[in-house]
């Protein structure tokens, strides 16, 4: 039988076993909300489950286009049907058993590591070739990270050290992230797309953090609960939906808007090329709030780190204000919101993307959702925002530094409410007597006459 063993013992597979594994709802089991137990971690997100796996049909698809670009060779995976740890999932597909095997790993227990994950998959459930041969050892581990990738939606594994017969080619044993060319790259997220596989043995919050800032934590100056009656209140940067959203970012700031899969590129602004990038998938947040999602395996368990590292509270809090920014940045701006909608109706890849949400959390001026807070007339970037904060004041900044450059800019900036309507009333005013004095003139000629 070819299986994993051959394939990692650079045997070639035959075109009937390179078929990729079929892709059904089975999939969003990961997604249910798991029964706690006592050393489960403890991260709720209230609201009635029909909120949650009905806004996920786009996902099997999803997941089904990132298999498609992966070597098939490389999905092929044998399961032990007999093990006592088998998969809930109700699928013929090894893989997609083996997919599930990890989800459930990763979200009942503490922190792990990749070869962690590894060892558990091949003692319990992978009955493979236990040969200590290096490609066998970098197929297994390669298979986890690319499985928490889609997972977490954190980052897309890439596969362009692998040839199209599966066989590994990566001598330097890397752990690789997909690069997309259309993806300006502002330095604040990413600092590398590789990382030595060495760090398998590592917590995943290390490994990640090699990567750069796709997690990113709370400044350690912020207190942990932000209150408008301390000290530091004072110096809180206001954000007001009028004056800080995409209809004026796109219009005085000339940012494009580009649509991502990577969650950790949520309002990742690039100031070379003004490009400002939105997951588009707020339904993603919504289903791993409440179950609790892999995502949650690279959190940090360590606390006082010199290199801060997100905890369990913190990726929590990322999630929530992903969901709460659509609402700043396009729901509560009849502008923005059309603005939307123009996107969604000439973007065909948003509008393809299968996401109800996010249409629904972008394009209606009154929204209501169990996981998503209520519209605030003003936020503060250190309550609302006390981890992406950072990139909503990068983009409140530089539109206070940006002055209108024409009278079809100074028209639409309504940022200066004082100096919105100074002007028009010096303008109204001002014509107002010019025409007043014009018809003056055209009477005193005509009375001369």
């Amino acid at each position: 039988m070819h299986g994993f063993g051959a394939l990692m013992r650079g045997e070639k597979m035959p075109r009937s076993a390179l078929r990729k594994p079929p892709v059904d709802a089975s999939v969003l089991e990961v997604f249910q909300r798991r029964p706690e137990s006592g050393n489960e971690r403890r991260i709720t997100c209230e609201g009635p489950p029909e909120y949650i796996l009905c806004d996920l049909d786009w996902y099997p698809s999803w997941l089904a286009h990132q298999l498609s670009r992966v070597p098939a060779g490389f999905l092929k995976v044998r399961y032990d049907e007999n093990s006592s740890g088998a998969s809930s999932v109700s699928t013929d597909s090894d893989f997609l058993k083996v997919f599930a095997a990890v989800n459930k790993y990763v979200c009942q227990g503490e922190s792990c590591g990749i070869d962690e994950i590894v060892e558990h998959l091949v003692t319990h459930q992978l009955r493979v070739s236990h040969e200590n041969g290096p490609d066998t050892v970098i197929h297994r581990r390669y298979l986890v990270f690319a499985i928490l990738a889609w997972q977490s939606m954190l980052f897309l594994p890439s596969f362009d050290l692998y040839l199209l017969n599966g066989c590994a080619i990566d001598r330097d044993n890397q752990f690789a992230i997909h690069q997309d060319i259309n993806q300006p790259n502002s330095g604040r997220v990413f600092d590398v797309f590789q990382m030595p596989m060495d760090l398998a043995d590592r917590e995943m919050a290390i490994l990640l953090k090699g990567f750069g800032n796709l997690l990113p934590t709370r400044s350690p100056d912020l207190a942990q609960l932000a209150s408008e009656t301390s000290k530091e209140a004072s110096t809180w940067l206001p954000i007001v939906p009028a004056e800080v959203n995409a209809h004026i970012l796109s219009t005085i700031l000339r940012v494009r808007i580009h649509w991502v899969d990577i969650l950790a590129l949520h309002l990742d602004y690039d100031q070379a090329t003004r490009t400002l990038s939105f997951f588009r998938f707020p339904s993603f947040c919504v289903a791993t709030l409440r179950s609790r999602g892999a995502i949650y395996s690279f959190a940090s368990s360590e606390r006082h780190s010199p290199d801060p590292r997100a905890s369990y509270d913190e990726v929590t809090d990322i999630l929530n204000e992903t969901l709460l920014s659509y609402r700043l940045l396009f729901g509560q701006s009849k502008a923005s919101r059309d603005i939307f909608r123009r996107l969604h109706r000439n973007s065909l890849e948003l509008s393809r993307s299968g996401d109800r949400l996010l249409y629904n959390i972008c394009a209606l001026s009154r929204f209501e959702h169990a996981a998503v807070p209520n519209d605030r007339p003003m936020y503060y970037a250190e309550r609302e925002f006390p981890i992406l904060g950072e990139r909503i004041k990068l983009l409140a900044k530089e539109l206070k530094a940006v002055k209108p450059k024409s009278w079809k800019e100074l028209l639409r900036d309504r940022r200066d409410t004082l100096q919105y309507w100074t002007f028009w009333l010096v303008a109204i005013i001002g014509s107002t007597s010019i025409i007043l004095t014009f018809i003056q003139v055209v009477l005193a000629g005509l009375t001369l006459k």
